[in-house]
């Protein structure tokens, strides 16, 4: 049993770092096109999700010092992909959030585009019950990873 977990634990492992690959190299065009570097990128990702974070946020989730996040907050706001916004309902008027502008939500939309056609050339050929097993395994396992973040204040 033990031999098998260590498989499925590599396999996981080799799998995730495929997907990372992935997509960082189909984001390299989109980034190219609008002068972003991964870790900018990283930020309007956020924000989509989001809606609208504080500096300290994007931080936390990054793992870097505040000064870094800064400077690419400032750069994303020289290029016009995201902009400082006004607390808005239900949220900390003492601090100012970032948010994405028409741009980042443009980035983000190019950016998607790319990985929806791999999704389509890689599950072309896989019939609807194949497709949907595999959903519901991500699904599982989407929401332990969510769980173990949530637990450890990731």
């Amino acid at each position: 049993m033990v031999k098998d977990i260590n498989n499925h634990i590599d396999f996981m492992k080799g799998f995730m770092n495929d997907i990372n690959t992935l997509l960082a190299n189909l984001s390299i065009k989109v980034r190219e096109e609008y002068h972003v570097s991964k870790e900018q990128a990283s930020v309007i990702r956020m924000l989509e999700h989001e809606k609208a974070m504080s500096l300290t946020e994007i931080t936390e989730r990054q793992g870097v010092n505040k000064a870094a996040v800064s400077r690419r907050i400032k750069k994303l706001i020289n290029a016009g992909l995201v902009q400082w916004n006004k607390s808005e309902e239900g949220m900390d008027k003492r601090i100012k959030y970032i948010k994405l502008t028409d741009l980042g939500k443009q980035f983000n939309i190019e950016s998607k585009r790319g990985i929806s056609d791999i999704v389509r050339d890689i599950s072309g050929d896989l019939s609807e019950q194949q497709i949907e097993q595999a959903r519901n395994v991500l699904e599982i396992i989407d929401q332990r990873i969510k769980k173990v973040n949530s637990e450890n204040n990731f």
